[in-house]
């Protein structure tokens, strides 16, 4: 073999070895491509768009403030709800609730769905207050067919409140002036630079006195006879006011029992086990992707710029 074959054989397998490597890198690129497309599929959509094949129960955890921003609010809840009621297999659904509360509007409409949701299916839906069911979220629960408590849970705080900082006499000393121009006398009622005055807090007492008489109308249509104060069977709401029940007071799951606001003590798996057939559940929660969860804190951030909040 002389050394013209000895340089071809050479340059050969060189050449080989380059097409080897080039396929290798090839083979490497589209396979952590494909990873890649998968790893942000995954992360952008959710596995709860697969649906069981199976009979079970649907589980919609509700935690949190409420909040048009948060996952407690209409649009998560609401979807997540109707896919299960939608679920052929789905046999009836458990609302888990953890919340305080938070957005008067945003617990009144869920309230509202949850009722309408109820009269056109003939699948019951149970809420178990773990922690803490008050306010807005005691208000979810109560369009339940049947409100579940642990003894040591809080229940209650049926009211209404509005929010606002007066910062006016600490910028006074600071010779800090507020300068706005507007339009319409009443523009700055919650201006957190200028005192409330006695028309503007006349005012606000009605507008949270409205909320809590629909907030009390509703309580009542949903629990009926079961609660057991005697001043909440009166038709007229107005003589409702000093009933403790409506006072904005909360209380232990054992409390709230013997007041007629919860119908039994329990938890998640002994409502499954004793209404449910004790089937597998099957969690219908919405999960946020990355792109919804930036774009949430960011419309979070701009919506705690507004100063004047109606919370229950």
């Amino acid at each position: 073999m002389d050394n013209n074959d000895l340089l071809n054989k050479l340059i050969n397998s060189l050449l080989e070895d380059r097409r080897i490597e080039r396929r290798n890198k090839l083979i490497f690129r589209v396979f952590s491509g494909i990873f890649i497309l998968f790893f942000l599929y995954i992360l952008l959509f959710p596995s709860d768009r697969f649906s069981p094949t199976y009979e079970h129960t649907g589980l919609i955890e509700i935690n949190g403030m409420i909040s048009a921003s948060s996952n407690a609010s209409v649009e998560k809840i609401i979807p997540s709800i109707k896919k299960a009621l939608d679920n052929e297999l789905c046999i009836g659904v458990i609302l888990k609730i953890n919340s305080p509360g938070g957005s008067a509007t945003q617990s009144k409409i869920i309230f509202d769905e949850i009722t309408k949701l109820r009269l056109n299916s003939k699948k019951p839906i149970y809420s178990v207050i773990e922690d803490m069911g008050t306010s807005g979220g005691y208000y979810i629960a109560a369009s339940s067919d049947k409100i579940i408590s642990n003894k040591s849970s809080i229940v209650g705080s049926i009211g209404v409140r509005i929010d606002s900082l007066n910062v006016k006499s600490f910028f006074d000393k600071l010779g800090i002036k507020s300068q706005s121009i507007t339009s319409g006398e009443d523009k700055l009622i919650l201006d957190p630079f200028k005192e409330l005055s006695d028309k503007h807090k006349f005012h606000l007492q009605q507008l949270t006195s409205e909320i809590h008489n629909q907030f009390i109308t509703d309580i009542q249509k949903s629990r009926g006879n079961r609660i057991t104060d005697d001043c909440l069977l009166s038709d007229n709401i107005t003589n409702t006011g000093n009933c403790k029940i409506f006072s904005g007071l909360f209380w232990t799951g054992l409390e709230a029992y013997n007041l007629g606001l919860v119908d039994e003590h329990g938890s998640l798996y002994d409502v499954n086990k004793k209404y449910l057939k004790d089937r597998k559940i099957v969690n219908y929660t919405h999960k946020d992707n990355v792109l919804e969860t930036v774009l949430q804190r960011s419309l979070s951030k701009i919506l705690q710029n507004n100063y004047l909040n109606i919370n229950h």
